[in-house]
């Protein structure tokens, strides 16, 4: 199966709109025990997912008011530019293991909409910009990604990647 690559910020806004009522309609009634207490191989529970979603939404919140991401992620900017993603989610995990998971999951959904209120005013054009343009003193030898590939990434897609491993997740404690 081949999948058709998005280009449009309708087509982004469509499908994260899609994934995000997927993924919000399988954490809706779940208990504390199965937000907090069921882990997966990696040690992560479905509070845990939901952190690390808000993060890196959270980040491109940041990235799109030209603010450096690793602010939005709350990691250092040393940990963040080695672009270890284990290690920057382990740090977002520490930072936030005791948060409460109503606390968590308010900041999920404050979090999305604010990053949708940052694209809103944004076209296609502004969309298919490179992270430079949004971040001129950022490290790097290149202008690095069209922005519109990581706001895909850390939305439709991100969703759709953790909705799998939750539904695994609390389906095992049924």
């Amino acid at each position: 199966m081949t999948s058709v690559r998005r280009t449009t910020k309708a087509e982004l806004l469509a499908d994260s709109e899609r994934n995000w009522t997927a993924l919000n309609a399988a954490l809706e009634g779940l208990t504390e025990a199965q937000l907090t207490t069921i882990r997966d191989a990696q040690g992560w529970s479905v509070k845990d997912h939901i952190v690390h979603l808000t993060a890196w939404e959270r980040s491109m919140v940041y990235l799109l008011r030209g603010q450096p991401r690793h602010l939005g992620l709350g990691v250092e900017e040393a940990l963040y530019v080695t672009g270890d993603d284990d290690a920057i989610n382990a740090a977002i995990e520490a930072r936030h293991r005791d948060l409460p998971s109503a606390a968590a999951l308010h900041a999920f959904r404050s979090v999305h909409a604010q990053l949708l209120t940052a694209i809103e005013p944004l076209s296609d054009t502004d969309l298919h910009e490179r992270y430079r343009h949004y971040l001129p003193d950022s490290p790097g030898d290149d202008d690095g990604p069209v922005v519109f590939d990581l706001l895909y990434g850390n939305t439709a897609h991100h969703f759709a990647e953790h909705l799998g491993w939750i539904e695994s997740l609390v389906g095992e404690s049924l």
